[in-house]
């Protein structure tokens, strides 16, 4: 039976989990700002790399939770955000449809962006709608063999901002790849918290993260490593592109990491991580907002 207390749009916004889409966005961002500076800003590629990057996350979250769903593995126990379809909010064949929809709708976005940038981009889209279904689909789901961590990285990070600098400007960035290290590492920090808060109960469903297998330490060390890599990179571009006034992002958002890195290595409830969890998303946006102010001026 459906409980449905909440109205269909709200119930979709949960279901997509705005919180997440910084991961899709801030690339995009960055590597648009880029693209400005090393040549132009191509305004309906931008919208599409934008538009594009949001749904295939929408897709991916519509996908896990129907996934997680029928493997089992979202119980009543569940810590994180509440999940619409173990929930009983909307119907499991409506949330598959939903996801389906989405990478629907980001196939015919990319359309427009392989008419652009051509084979590269038939590539690197069909490869990220394809992980966006195994992420936990399939018969070999990535995030249930610990083996989610570098597409996440890399299809949120150096992927997404190079190719969003490539499709408006005709040529590949360096400059763009190195920028999109801090993206991916922010991804893969958001991915490890949400692991670490889980993995006790993903330990009882079988979900063999890599925080499962490896324990609470490691998770520590792999949260720490992720947000300290997001917010230290500036000082490898700025080696490199000197005249940015990159350094300041560091050292703003250095401290930031380090006061969610605390919580994260004394937490007592795994609940105290939904803090860190939004700390780290807003972390994100905010390093995001200086980039391009910095790098644009």
């Amino acid at each position: 039976m459906i409980k449905q207390s909440k109205s269909s749009l709200k119930l979709w916004v949960q279901a997509a989990r705005p919180w997440t889409l910084g991961v899709a966005v801030s690339p995009v961002l960055m590597g648009t700002v880029i693209a400005h500076t090393e040549g132009d800003i191509h305004w309906l590629a931008f919208l599409a790399a934008l538009f594009g990057g949001m749904l295939i996350q929408i897709g991916t979250n519509l996908a896990n939770d129907y996934f997680d769903f029928k493997k089992g593995a979202d119980t009543g126990s569940r810590i994180g955000p509440q999940r619409v379809t173990q929930a009983g909010l909307i119907p499991p064949k409506t949330v598959r449809n939903g996801f389906i929809l989405s990478f629907g709708l980001a196939f015919i976005l990319g359309i427009y962006l392989v008419y652009l940038g051509g084979w590269p981009i038939v590539t690197i889209g069909l490869l990220s709608l394809f992980l966006g279904v195994i992420y936990t689909g399939g018969p070999f789901p990535l995030a249930y063999y610990g083996l989610a961590e570098l597409p996440a990285f890399l299809f949120f990070g150096p992927i997404a901002s190079a190719t969003t600098t490539y499709v408006q400007t005709g040529s590949w960035s360096t400059t763009s790849i190195l920028a999109g290290v801090s993206a991916g590492f922010f991804s893969m920090a958001l991915l490890t918290i949400n692991n670490l808060r889980d993995y006790q109960e993903d330990r009882k469903v079988g979900k063999r993260t890599l925080i499962a297998l490896l324990g609470r330490g490691f998770g520590v060390a792999e949260y720490a490593i992720s947000i300290l890599g997001a917010t230290l990179t500036p000082l490898v571009l700025y080696a490199l592109v000197p005249g940015h006034k990159l350094v300041g992002i560091t050292a703003l958002t250095s401290l930031m990491a380090i006061h969610a890195i605390r919580i994260t290595y004394h937490y007592e409830n795994p609940k105290e991580l939904l803090a860190v969890l939004k700390m780290t998303a807003k972390l994100q946006a905010i390093f995001t907002v200086i980039f391009i102010i910095t790098w644009g001026s």
